[in-house]
């Protein structure tokens, strides 16, 4: 049975770098610290909890960049740019909404892709990406059917990748994903409260929803982000690990340490292993 690997490099908050097929893709980096210096409400909210674990510019491979919304710590200028210059083939994949920010910060418009739910990206080396809807509080969608949140699906030659962004679980993301046979699922776990909601701060599923999620799409291995960079933003990690050993035994899952690169073996024994 022919063997297929993918190289998963974990690089903050919701970022990671995936490498296959001499094609390389980030999603959502950032590698600054951006949000604690230009984000000031709430007050003394936003602090990094470590450093950025790469510097954007030491990314000279880097193919294709995909964003999933606008919010700083998913689209951050100053690293796309650092990116941009690294890269200089690289191209910018983004919710149509995100498209004029992305000009107006000086990224050229070769560079940029506006992507829609329903209309794949096909990409060299064999990728396809599908836009999925992601709902963060909400999911909103304008006039001409463009949504302002997505996650990503990662279709590679027979592999798998599920990127949810920033989003709930819902009865319609659930029918989408159920149509998809995912190798690696990545879903935020840091959930929602009504003081965050006081503070402006969207939410999005938590730990048990986000084990329950992947147990009933039948995701082979989930990852959990948006739980160890911003603290006040977080619900930690031993509730999703808790639920994972409780209730859904059999359900591999790997917690990533920033910077730590996994290749994920499909189709065999050894199934994953760190770089």
């Amino acid at each position: 049975m022919k063997e297929e690997t993918a190289a998963i490099q974990y690089i903050g908050q919701v970022g990671f770098i995936l490498r296959r097929n001499g094609f390389t893709v980030a999603i959502d980096p950032y590698l600054t610290d951006s949000v604690d210096r230009l984000v000031s409400e709430p007050a003394d909210f936003w602090k990094r909890n470590y450093p950025p674990p790469v510097q954007p510019g030491s990314l000279t491979d880097i193919d294709l960049v995909l964003i999933t919304h606008e919010h700083l710590d998913h689209m951050d200028p100053e690293t796309l740019l650092a990116i941009a210059d690294a890269s200089p083939r690289c191209r910018i994949a983004a919710p149509r909404i995100c498209i004029p920010m992305l000009r107006e910060v000086d990224i050229e418009e070769h560079r940029l892709v506006a992507l829609k739910h329903g209309a794949p990206m096909l990409c060299e080396s064999g990728l396809i990406i599908r836009p999925i809807p992601a709902w963060h509080e909400a999911r909103e969608v304008d006039s001409d059917g463009w949504d302002r949140f997505l996650g990503y699906m990662l279709e590679w030659d027979g592999f798998t990748i599920y990127h949810a962004g920033d989003t709930l679980a819902t009865e319609q993301l659930i029918t989408i994903l159920n149509t998809f046979d995912i190798d690696v699922g990545m879903l935020p776990i840091n959930g929602r409260d009504l003081f965050r909601e006081r503070a402006g701060v969207v939410g999005n599923m938590n730990a048990r929803e986000a084990a329950a999620l992947a147990w009933e799409v039948k995701m082979d291995m989930v990852v959990p982000l948006h739980f160890d960079m911003y603290p006040n933003n977080s619900e930690g990690i031993s509730g999703f690990v808790e639920e994972l050993y409780t209730k859904y035994r059999g359900l591999k899952y790997h917690i990533f340490q920033p910077g730590e690169t996994l290749v994920y073996y499909k189709n065999s024994p050894h199934h994953s292993s760190r770089i």
